[in-house]
């Protein structure tokens, strides 16, 4: 197939896209393609050589692309992510990443038939609301979803299962690069995703978790523009802070644990840590959750958070807590539903490797181990 024939698409323009969308360099493409030399890509690129069919499906593939993307006349912008990072960090490559995995997870939802619920969630305030004192507006809210969720007296333990579950949210948990700490995104054909960083510690993902839930609720009432490139503390991205604050540390349950912590009504440091650790936040966010609830003063915390001795005991403290819980790369539920579009005929094997990241030869193996058989799938009675 040479690259310049197909009518009214510029190919060699559009497979030079794709690639730079995806983060890749020419050399980088090169190598996981298994093209001998840079030039071949370099050449296909610039439409003085053909492309066969089969690099044409693993070039799609590696971009993160339906093979569509290069022949259609005119191909839709991708949807807009939300993303916290450094300033002139470089998304594309998890940007990419994450927009497959979404369009994977849709995927199996829509051969399921299955609904998605996440508009249950959404809130009915408006700017106005947050004009006037939009901390305060943050942390009602916060109490409010902290209510309606039923997340219980430990909300951190909850949360993933139930936005998962419950609202059908995709969340998943990839290894980001340097100065990227997470994305959301709202869209009417993916649904709601959020990307956590898995190389972040477990008290740090919760957190992150509950501040992109923040953006997923108010996605209608605040602008890209006022939320920003997730570079600054801007005041949307400072009331995500506070909701979350108010979401995984509900002011009724922290109190009661704080009564029942402190001997003769005296705080200590280690018990802000074992604190921490009960409701799977930081020190930090302790911390400033209890000035915010006038239960300690500001220059207090300043003090504390600025003793290296301080940081050092939570460290030790927390040791042991992270290598434990780690997360799965790709979600329970994500798996669980390509197990059965495979086991039900609605993927092939292929696809079914494909998504899930492995090779075809390990897909029994994968089955078995994920609890998959084929007597699991006879009929008993009508549901």
């Amino acid at each position: 197939m040479k690259p310049s024939n197909v009518e009214g698409v510029d190919l060699p323009g559009r497979l030079a896209q794709a690639r730079e969308a995806a983060g890749l360099s020419l050399a980088d493409a090169t190598r996981k393609l298994n093209f001998k030399h840079y030039q071949i890509l370099s050449s296909i690129e610039k439409g003085t050589r053909n492309v066969s069919a089969n690099e044409l499906i693993s070039m799609a593939r590696l971009y993160g692309r339906a093979l569509d993307y290069f022949f259609e006349a005119k191909v839709p912008s991708d949807p807009i992510l939300l993303w916290r990072r450094t300033a002139g960090s470089d998304i594309r490559k998890e940007q990419q990443q994450f927009l497959v995995f979404l369009e994977n997870y849709s995927r199996l939802e829509n051969l399921l038939g299955l609904k998605r619920r996440w508009k249950e969630i959404l809130t009915n305030l408006d700017r106005e609301d947050f004009a006037e004192n939009g901390f305060e507006t943050s942390e009602t809210l916060g109490t409010d979803i902290h209510r309606r969720l039923d997340l219980g007296s430990r909300p951190a333990c909850n949360l993933l299962n139930i936005l998962e579950n419950t609202l059908r949210f995709k969340v998943i948990h990839f290894g980001l690069g340097d100065g990227l700490s997470g994305a959301s995104i709202m869209d009417s054909a993916l649904g709601v995703g959020i990307l956590i960083n898995a190389n972040d510690a477990p008290w740090r993902r919760n957190f992150d978790l509950a501040h992109e839930l923040f953006h997923i609720i108010t996605w209608n009432i605040f602008s890209h523009e006022e939320i920003g490139d997730g570079s600054r503390k801007t005041k949307p991205e400072q009331y995500a802070d506070s909701f979350a604050a108010s979401l995984l540390l509900p002011k009724e349950h922290l109190l009661a644990a704080l009564k029942e912590i402190a001997v003769n009504q005296e705080l200590k440091l280690v018990d802000i840590i074992e604190l921490a650790k009960e409701f799977g936040v930081s020190s930090e966010a302790i911390l400033w959750r209890l000035v915010n609830l006038k239960k300690i003063k500001k220059s207090q915390v300043e003090k504390i958070l600025a003793d290296p001795e301080f940081r050092n005991l939570d460290r030790d403290l927390r040791r042991g807590l992270y290598a434990e819980q780690q997360p799965e790369k790709f979600p329970h539920r994500y798996v669980s539903l390509a197990c059965r579009c495979l086991m039900e005929g609605k993927i092939s094997r292929g696809v079914f490797a494909e998504y899930m990241e492995i090779d075809r030869s390990e897909i029994d193996d994968y089955l078995s181990a994920a609890g998959y058989a084929v007597k699991n799938y006879e009929k008993i009675a009508a549901a």
